[in-house]
């Protein structure tokens, strides 16, 4: 076997290995779907499937119950999820991009109506994608008046059921919502 024959058959044999090799990190489907099964469990006021969508080490998975039951008790709301992207996947982390449309239709809570650009962050936990925490890039009344000025303060990654503190203006938006106010807009 001459060189150059011995050079591709090691180059096909590589190319082989890594097809093989290359299996998806996760399903965009089965990912998608954690976001939606997460906004389906808000629209029929589910705590529990709520809270099993939500990763159960995110910093603020103690509080969402608490928030979530809060807002099921005092608003209706309306979701309407659209344009999920993949922004990143590895192994141990995935980064998907949404956008949310809020509307309240019923309950003696105060709600501002809005629409949430943003990107959930999931995790694995025992083999299932979960949501770990979200980070909205945008909040905008339904007429796209900024609910809050992103050049005002640094924002911060939101967790799950954080909330936007009463004299900030930066945003955030709990994937389990907080008890709601002019400046927090609840989100699944």
């Amino acid at each position: 076997m001459n060189a150059s024959t011995l050079l591709r058959a090691l180059a096909l044999a590589l190319a082989v290995a890594l097809v093989s090799c290359s299996k998806p990190l996760a399903d965009k489907d089965a990912l998608f779907g954690v976001i939606h099964e997460h906004v389906h469990a808000f629209e029929k006021k589910d705590v529990e499937t709520v809270m099993s969508t939500i990763h159960p080490g995110s910093p603020a998975f103690a509080d969402t119950r608490t928030a979530v039951e809060f807002v099921f008790k005092n608003l209706d709301l309306k979701y309407e999820l659209s344009d999920l992207k993949l922004v990143s996947i590895t192994p141990e982390e995935v980064k998907i991009s949404f956008v949310q449309k809020t509307t309240k239709t019923g309950g003696t809570g105060e709600f501002k109506d809005n629409i949430q650009e943003g990107i959930h962050t999931l995790r694995p936990d025992n083999g299932t994608w979960k949501i770990y925490k979200t980070l909205v890039l945008k909040l905008t009344d339904l007429q796209g008046k900024p609910l809050f000025l992103p050049d005002a303060a640094p924002m911060p990654p939101i967790e799950p059921a954080g909330q936007v503190p009463p004299a900030a203006t930066a945003p955030a938006a709990p994937v389990a919502p907080a008890p709601p106010s002019p400046t927090t807009a609840p989100a699944p």
